[in-house]
């Protein structure tokens, strides 16, 4: 996700280390709201479609730039069904692990400064 001036660029299947792949422009979106919408119906395409522990990056590659932005960008609904499953996965299992850490019930030891320098 790229913030400009008239909104957000989404890029998708970029990867660095051994075999590196350059994004591919995915789509421009408006606000953020979208930008939420497309990550997740894409996450959520990648989680029904990919294989087992297959990479962003080599599934992209493997399932084509066409297929994924005939899912996410022509398919204005289908994207949306994406998304509320999405949403739906993330609800009973999504745990924040700085929640507790932020308000100050859990490990607050480990953001207490060793020593005050003046």
């Amino acid at each position: 996700v790229v913030a400009v001036d008239s909104g957000y660029e989404l890029s998708i299947g970029g990867n660095g280390g051994i075999h590196v792949r350059v994004t591919d422009f995915l789509c421009h979106v408006n606000t953020e709201a979208e930008v939420l919408e497309y990550a997740g119906a894409y996450m959520q395409l990648y989680r029904e479609e990919a294989r087992y522990l297959e990479r962003t990056a080599p599934w992209v590659e493997r399932v084509g730039l066409a297929h994924v932005k005939s899912a996410l960008v022509d398919d204005e609904a289908g994207r949306k069904k994406l998304y509320a499953r999405f949403i739906a996965s993330q609800e009973a299992l999504q745990e924040d692990p700085w929640a507790e850490r932020a308000q100050g019930v859990k490990d607050t030891h480990e953001f207490t400064p060793l020593k005050i320098v003046a």
